[in-house]
């Protein structure tokens, strides 16, 4: 027991000696998230793909690719638990990203991210049952604070009434969806080396492939690809190649932190990037993106930013 308890110690020292270190990949990641997210709308809202399953679709395959990775890294094999595990993380993670591209058509791309606040509340309360982590006081402060500022940028005003958009249910259901993917990927990186995880939890993600199954999909992406124009499919290739990138810097840092506090910087990161990019893109690019910019707009934005900050920082 003792040993185990001063291994233990060392690992919680090893990640505090690598905390500043996890946290620009945090930040790096969710930097080059906002870009891809504008791609993602510029790709869904413009109709150039319509079904997000087919999106979805093109992810999965992309993901056979990094089966060219395999000779230049230590590949491990897991369990046949803990494979499951990461099948079942895989899965967790394509149904987010279906209710993900969903709620992109409704709303505002800044309004959508931001609604990623709601995710740390279930990743906080998964990781307490599966992870052991302690909810304290300040953490439930934090909850209501954040699902507060998620509520206040879900509703819209029209002709003098209010209604909650139908991006939010769909984000509820996306973040759910990718709390339960991101606490099991994080026993996936606890049983594996970092590449072997990193490789598995991408690989498994092929499963998004199944979709051809179903007939009237298969169809679907076949048409959807023939029509469509060179510029975007170069798109298309540049955000699956930056994404890329962003997942390593994002399952760098979860390997080395706690999965709470990774999710909330980063929860929390993302939407500010978000604005600030759409912001700018709608102020000389409003052909490509056109977000609200009044001042009621962004004064309710900016509150919902500072109810985010603190919320995170209570959660932290």
């Amino acid at each position: 027991i003792c040993c185990l308890q001063h291994k233990h110690f060392n690992k919680v020292v090893k990640i505090n000696n690598k905390m500043p270190n996890w946290i620009y990949f945090v930040l790096t990641a969710n930097l080059i998230w906002s870009f891809t997210s504008l791609i993602d709308k510029i790709v869904i809202s413009k109709g150039h793909i319509k079904n997000p399953l087919v999106y979805i679709l093109t992810n999965g395959l992309m993901n056979v690719l990094l089966i060219l990775f395999l000779p230049f890294v230590s590949f491990k094999s897991l369990n046949f638990m803990d494979f499951l595990i990461a099948l079942f993380s895989g899965a967790a993670f394509v149904a987010a990203l279906a209710f993900y591209y969903k709620a992109v058509e409704h709303d505002e791309i800044s309004k959508v991210i931001i609604l990623f606040q709601l995710g740390p509340i279930f990743v906080l309360a998964l990781s307490y049952i599966f992870l052991g982590e302690i909810l304290t006081k300040n953490n439930f402060i934090g909850f209501l604070l954040l699902l507060t500022a998620g509520l206040l940028v879900s509703y819209k005003r029209i002709k003098n009434s209010f209604k909650l958009s139908k991006a939010f249910s769909l984000m509820l259901i996306s973040t759910f969806f990718s709390a339960i993917a991101l606490v099991t990927s994080k026993h996936i990186f606890n049983v594996t080396s970092f590449w072997s995880a990193f490789l598995w939890l991408r690989l498994v993600e092929f499963i998004a492939v199944g979709v051809l199954l179903v007939p009237s999909i298969r169809k679907e992406a076949v048409d959807t690809y023939k029509s469509m124009t060179p510029k975007i499919k170069i798109l298309i290739i540049f955000k699956m190649v930056i994404d890329f990138s962003a997942f390593v810097f994002s399952g760098y840092a979860i390997n080395n932190g706690l999965i709470s506090l990774v999710t909330a910087l980063g929860s929390s990161a993302l939407p500010l990037f978000v604005f600030f990019l759409a912001m700018i893109t709608s102020i000389y690019f409003p052909n490509i993106v056109k977000e609200e910019i009044d001042k009621k707009t962004i004064l309710t934005k900016v509150f919902a930013i500072i109810l985010i900050i603190v919320g995170i920082g209570l959660v932290s």
